[in-house]
């Protein structure tokens, strides 16, 4: 059995605790955080011991996989720690928040035998699953164009965060890289500040040009619910589009859907909000303790989060200077 210790208890990290008392095959025996009351606050009535340092947590013998779930500024110190530590890492997204330290992690994960998994939980949604299905059967022809939106709660917006809005963005970014099987040429991003309580953008879109000529759109939101009182708060969709058929992803109100000369195909469809649909956030974690225990290779690599990482910096970078940045200026 795996002994789980979670480092980081915000938002992510409780739902991750969650999930992780849920499943079989593993067990959290350990939490960290530097606020010292919300962890003796989340930890009471529970079976586990709590860290006063993240020293203690990587030296602890009985732990053999940490689940990284502090802000991305930290990932780098708390990954390459665990690595050198032994132990198997599961490491929520994005991969860091500044180039250096995503170098840092990949150059740590090639020095370390343990499993590494990154958390871009999509990945595991039934919806884009079917979608790289169709993909890899060829179902779609050649794809020459992904368009996808995401809106989330301005309540989860964070200033603070390195890539600002874009810290949503990194899911899309990374399901486009998965379906498209390349690396954009360029990318060009243009934002708007919407709310006047902040200087950081609100709304962001992007431009990805492929070397073959094909292009991705993605736009991201952080929406005020109490402002929009019609809005669906939390909505994603996203278009795949190729020379032998359409793969439509709508995951607020309607089925995926597959059109193709073959004819119109529904998918069963969980939309965003049933509980049905956060089956993903638990299934990363079925296929992270597989790799452990089979030494499976896992979905989400540390070099696909690095990938990821460059377009999301990309576009950071043009959104800064109103220029079209070139992936190979990203180095």
């Amino acid at each position: 059995m795996t002994q789980l210790a979670i480092c980081g208890l915000g938002n992510i990290g409780k739902v991750h605790l969650e999930n992780l008392r849920s499943l079989r095959g593993c067990r959290v025996v350990g939490l960290f955080d530097r606020n010292r009351k919300e962890l003796e606050r989340l930890s009471a009535g529970l079976v586990m011991r709590t860290y006063a340092t993240a020293d203690e947590l990587f030296a602890d013998s009985e732990v053999s996989a940490v689940v990284v779930a502090t802000p991305s500024g930290s990932h780098r110190e708390y990954a390459v720690r665990a690595m050198g530590a032994g132990k198997h890492v599961f490491l929520e997204k994005p991969l860091a928040g500044t180039l250096a330290d995503a170098e840092a992690i990949v150059a740590a994960k090639s020095r370390s035998d343990r499993v590494v998994q990154v958390g871009f939980c999509e990945r595991f949604n039934v919806n884009y699953m079917e979608a790289r299905r169709a993909v890899s059967a060829g179902r779609l022809g050649r794809i020459r164009a992904i368009q996808s939106s995401r809106t989330a709660p301005y309540a989860l917006s964070d200033a603070s965060w390195d890539l600002g809005v874009l810290d949503t963005a990194v899911h899309n970014f990374d399901l486009i890289l998965w379906l498209m099987g390349q690396l954009p040429r360029s990318v060009l991003a243009r934002g708007v500040q919407i709310y006047p309580d902040s200087a950081i953008p609100h709304t962001v879109t992007t431009m990805l040009t492929f070397p073959n000529g094909a292009i991705a759109t993605d736009q991201v939101s952080w929406v005020k619910d109490d402002l929009h009182p019609l809005h669906q708060c939390a909505r994603s969709r996203m278009v795949v589009q190729g020379d032998g058929g359409v793969f439509e992803i709508d995951l607020s109100d309607r089925p995926s859907s597959l059109l193709s000369p073959q004819g119109f195909r529904a998918m069963d469809t969980v939309i965003l909000g049933h509980p049905e649909y956060y089956g993903c956030l638990k299934l990363q974690f079925e296929f992270f303790l597989n790799s452990i225990e089979s030494g499976a290779p896992v979905l989400a690599r540390v070099e696909d989060a690095f990938e990821v990482e460059r377009v999301a910096l990309a576009a950071l970078d043009s959104l800064r200077s109103g220029r079209e940045v070139e992936l190979d200026d990203i180095p």
